[in-house]
């Protein structure tokens, strides 16, 4: 297990919300209601886009983020609502190097080109090919509405300071640790978790 994954497991408690659970959801229990903007035929899954969860506040203990903020179209509005639905928001965030100084645009133009080059036409193909998503994904958003794999977020360490702030949460816990070296660039994951200012 990784460890940005043995840092999620060792934070979430209680009932838990598993937003942006994609092909292998971790297991933080039975209970855990699983999310995604894609289908899967998950025990308790719930079909949402993390920005605009169809839940009520404080509904769980705790929601866990594990590596999609910097997917997130808005990190700020992205950890508001995980916090509005949980006493406690336990993230992992990425740290994006490859595609530093690129649009939005433009990242997820590089990332299309990098799933064509590997013969895949679509996101829907690519996942057709891993047996984790074939046995588990019912539905993909088009990547035209929804890009998958692109991290359109190249965060700093100030930012992450910021969009947690920003979004109303005070930091419990935060953490930062490397995952390996890829193509000679040492890259790290962020572990943090938060609550809503002044609970």
């Amino acid at each position: 297990m990784t460890q940005r994954l043995q840092f999620q497991k060792q934070f979430a408690s209680g009932r838990v919300v598993n937003i942006g659970c994609g092909d292998i959801p971790v297991d933080f229990g039975p209970d855990t209601v699983q999310v995604d903007f894609d289908k899967y035929n998950y025990p308790n899954f719930v079909n949402a886009d993390a920005h605009h969860l169809p839940f009520k506040d404080n509904e769980f203990d705790t929601a866990v983020l594990g590596d999609i903020v910097e997917h997130a179209e808005d990190p700020v509005q992205m950890l508001r609502e995980a916090g509005r639905v949980s006493k406690k928001v336990v993230a992992t965030i990425f740290e994006e190097w490859r595609h530093a100084g690129l649009t939005k645009e433009e990242k997820i133009k590089a990332t299309d080109e990098e799933r064509i080059a590997l013969g895949y036409a679509t996101i829907k193909d690519q996942y057709d090919a891993l047996p984790v998503f074939k046995d588990h994904c019912v539905e993909v958003v088009p990547d035209n509405i929804l890009s998958h794999h692109a991290h359109i977020n190249n965060f700093t360490d100030s930012d992450i300071f910021r969009i947690v702030d920003e979004a109303g949460l005070e930091f419990l816990v935060k953490f930062k640790f490397s995952e390996g070296i890829h193509e000679g660039h040492e890259f790290f994951n962020w572990g943090i978790v938060c609550r809503k200012k002044g609970e």
